[in-house]
């Protein structure tokens, strides 16, 4: 199953894995950073940034998807797909 993950799968929490290993100290700084990391990109959606799978309906707080998950899926081709649980470019950051 897990080749047909997308790289955003929320079970591919680096924070979920070292505690799941028991690695405490370390869970604890990766959850750290990706809470700094989802507020820098909740920063990029303020900015503009669209779903990538999905469109908002006008007028509506509605989404609608438009495809591409499946077939990315079915290929295993995830190119595409944002590093969500890695490090942010520097070019990036926000303060």
């Amino acid at each position: 199953m897990q080749e047909k993950l997308p790289p955003t799968d929320s079970r591919l929490r680096p924070d979920q894995r070292c505690l799941e290993n028991g690695e405490y100290e370390m869970g604890d700084s990766e959850k750290l950073r990706l809470e700094q990391r989802q507020r820098q990109s909740r920063k990029l959606q303020e900015r503009g940034w669209k779903p990538k799978w999905f469109a908002k309906e006008k007028g509506s707080d509605t989404y609608r998807y438009v495809g591409g998950y499946w077939e990315a899926r079915e290929q295993g081709n995830w190119d595409s797909c944002p590093d969500i649980f890695g490090h942010v470019p520097t070019d990036q950051m926000f303060d």
